[in-house]
């Protein structure tokens, strides 16, 4: 049996939705769920790696240099606000990815958000991304990253997840989250699991 990750998103800045082909000799399944189980931090902070990517191919941070750096050593640009080399990229969200293989090329399709000055925020998703013909200019460092989350994302439907009391103390400690954007789209975003895998099937 082969598991074919395509799809992944977190959902209320701690759940995971995902979508995966399960390939058997003769038969190929496609599988949607969503689970309640918190997502551990080893897959946020991959997540995270997207960020430099959606904001450079968006158009909406264009400093070379800056996202080059970024995309390098994304530990350095986008997890630690506190101790961060820049402040540019916590602006901005990616919540899902998509991975396709059409006529043999793999595109992925990055979602999330964008936090403005106003404190609203405006959800888009970027271009396809071609990681085998096309001319995007980071594409080596996305595709190692693509592998990167699909091995997490397989890890946290083999168990690999954070203790449910870190969801409380999320809950209880939002106030102190040094990540204003997910903060504001976890609270945008407040509705049941069960409305959220409704929503995914449809």
């Amino acid at each position: 049996m082969n598991i074919v990750i395509k799809k992944a998103g977190i959902r209320s800045s701690l759940f995971l939705s995902y979508e995966f082909e399960q390939k058997d000799i003769d038969v190929n399944n496609t599988i949607k769920t969503t689970s309640d189980a918190p997502i551990h931090d080893d897959l946020r902070n991959a997540f995270r790696a997207l960020i430099p990517h959606f904001a450079f191919v968006t158009e909406e941070v264009t400093d070379l240099n800056l996202v080059e750096s970024a995309v390098e050593a994304p530990e350095s640009y986008v997890e630690d606000r506190e101790h961060s080399a820049s402040e540019v990229f916590f602006k901005f969200y990616v919540s899902d990815f998509s991975i396709d293989n059409k006529k043999g090329l793999n595109i992925v399709t990055l979602s999330g958000n964008k936090m403005l000055e106003s404190g609203d925020v405006v959800s888009f998703t970027a271009p396809a991304i071609d990681l085998d013909g096309g001319k995007y200019q980071f594409k080596a460092q996305l595709s190692d990253l693509m592998e990167r989350l699909k091995v997490e994302v397989l890890a946290y439907m083999q168990g690999k997840q954070a203790p449910k009391q870190q969801m409380e103390m999320f809950e209880n400690q939002e106030d102190e989250s040094n990540d204003d954007q997910e903060k504001t789209v976890a609270h945008k975003n407040k509705k049941s699991t069960k409305a959220t895998a409704e929503a995914l099937g449809d």
